[in-house]
């Protein structure tokens, strides 16, 4: 799978994909998959693949007469609380792919830990009004901002954090 550029993927608002998005019934690895190609889709960065995926979707949509959410036939979550954690999801292993890449998986997870506990307690609070990451954000506050922005709750313990990186259920 081609992957876009990681500028145009933190530029994208929340919201932007979770109006492209909405059904889960795959493992996580697809549903990353799936919110990936949402995410170029939404973006303006449509590949080949991307326009086949849409094409599926649309067609498995109107062979139902619309008896099928459109969400589900492009298999992505369609329950709002299963689609903000998905969204959650996607911009924290966001994050955690920007955070100190040198650093073994775990103790990247650690360090993810401690900057989701910090961007709490610092940026969130003078940020939770903004509707997008504002322009001075680096690409790691852009994917915590829209972390934040998806879900209520954020892991903040690095071992719930390094099971989201490693796409693993958690509770």
């Amino acid at each position: 799978m081609s992957h876009s550029d990681p500028r145009v993927d933190s530029d994208l608002p929340a919201e932007a994909l979770a109006r492209a998005v909405s059904t889960s019934s795959g493992t996580q690895p697809l549903l990353q998959e799936e919110l990936e190609r949402a995410q170029r889709v939404a973006s303006g960065q449509i590949s080949a693949e991307d326009l086949d995926w849409l094409s599926k979707g649309f067609s498995a949509f109107l062979a139902n007469g619309g008896a099928l959410q459109l969400e589900r036939c492009l298999r992505l979550p369609w329950k709002d609380g299963a689609l903000r954690r998905a969204c959650r999801d996607y911009w924290l292993r966001r994050a955690w792919k920007l955070a100190a890449p040198e650093l073994s998986p775990w103790r990247r997870s650690e360090v993810l830990a401690g900057l989701v506990r910090n961007f709490a307690s610092r940026q969130w609070v003078r940020w939770r009004s903004l509707q997008s990451a504002p322009a001075s954000a680096g690409e790691l506050e852009a994917a915590l901002f829209y972390a934040f922005r998806s879900c209520e709750r954020i892991p903040g313990t690095a071992m719930q954090l390094h099971n989201i990186a490693h796409h693993r259920q958690h509770s």
